[in-house]
């Protein structure tokens, strides 16, 4: 190998390459708010009572199905985003159990009223508000 002077320029193809390089290295940074912002807003932060959703799920749901899928050992202990991301909104009221069902059974290949779903569907969520008799009538 020869000896480059410090002050020689680069080669055309090697300014070219080394901006090819630079600008993509600008659109991973420029996108990476981007990607962040289209996730479930709670997906990237630590959520104790989510977690605790999921567990309940795990634990009353995970050995039924949604479509071909089984709740606990396909969704849940191999983590799937879209289940991840979807039971999110759910839970956190951001859709409601009608269109919950309906996305799962959309993407998985089955019914919304299939047990699976209507398992989910039937676990209480921490955010539910207070019942009357909850609160004293």
């Amino acid at each position: 190998m020869r000896n480059i002077p410090a002050n020689a320029s680069l080669s055309r193809p090697q300014a070219q390459l080394q901006q090819l390089r630079s600008s993509r290295q600008a659109l991973v940074v420029a996108l990476f708010p981007v990607v962040l912002a289209a996730c479930a807003p709670d997906a990237w932060r630590p959520d104790d009572p989510f977690e605790a959703f999921l567990d309940q799920i795990q634990n009353k749901c995970g050995e039924m199905r949604i479509g071909s899928r089984s709740i606990g050992s396909d969704l849940l202990q191999n983590p799937d985003p879209y289940f991840l991301d979807v039971t999110s909104r759910y839970y956190h009221r951001k859709i409601s159990g009608q269109n919950y069902a309906e996305a799962l059974a959309g993407s998985f290949g089955t019914t919304p009223d299939s047990p699976g779903i209507l398992c989910v569907l039937n676990l209480k969520r921490d955010k539910d508000p207070l019942t009357p008799q909850g609160l004293g009538g």
